[in-house]
């Protein structure tokens, strides 16, 4: 049968499927797009970090290859050439990631996420291990200041690695040694504003 004589409709179908192939290559830069400004976008990468209106870019590109994804996908399943349960699923999982790729979805998580601050607890640890390691992750926070505090109260701890670390994560975060004691601490502290 010649293709002047075929079915209308399938001929449609193959015209659009001819047209999405050659958005395929627009389809992966989207997608890829999206990753990329979606990672960048939870946080500073190599110091550098992205204005917060961009947190809507990636869910935005996302959509926009959600959406040409599923109209190839419905295509070909039309077609009878790629399996409906499977194509369904595909876009439903689509779907389901951008939801979570929406701001108000990601500030949802990170607040339930980031609510119980674990170091400090780390830091009253019967394990003189776990201290010690919480000390010293505490001088490499960001705002590591609020454990000013613990970190003093580490400087008499009982055992040595405690005292060193919590003593190094000090002097990081003042940039400046007040010495070994806790009482030189606690009025430089008191002078930084750390303590209230």
């Amino acid at each position: 049968m010649s293709e002047s004589t075929a079915d209308p409709r399938r001929l449609r179908v193959r015209a659009g499927l001819a047209f999405v192939q050659v958005l395929r290559p627009a389809l992966y830069a989207l997608l890829a797009a999206s990753a990329l400004l979606t990672f960048w976008a939870g946080g500073d990468i190599a110091g550098h970090g992205l204005p917060h209106w961009t947190q809507v870019v990636a869910p935005t590109l996302f959509a926009t290859f959600l959406v040409v994804f599923a109209v190839y996908r419905l295509a070909l399943v039309r077609a009878r050439k790629y399996p409906a349960a499977t194509g369904l699923f595909q876009v439903g999982l689509g779907a389901l990631i951008w939801v979570l790729l929406l701001p108000g979805t990601r500030m949802r998580i990170a607040a339930r996420s980031g609510s119980a601050d674990s170091l400090q607890a780390l830091l009253a640890s019967p394990d003189a291990r776990v201290r010690a390691l919480a000390a010293e992750v505490a001088g490499f926070r960001a705002g590591g200041s609020r454990y000013a505090a613990q970190l003093i109260e580490r400087l008499d701890d009982s055992d040595p690695r405690v005292r060193e670390s919590a003593h190094a994560s000090l002097v990081r975060l003042a940039g400046a040694d007040a010495g070994q004691g806790a009482d030189a601490w606690r009025s430089l502290a008191h002078q930084r504003g750390w303590l209230p």
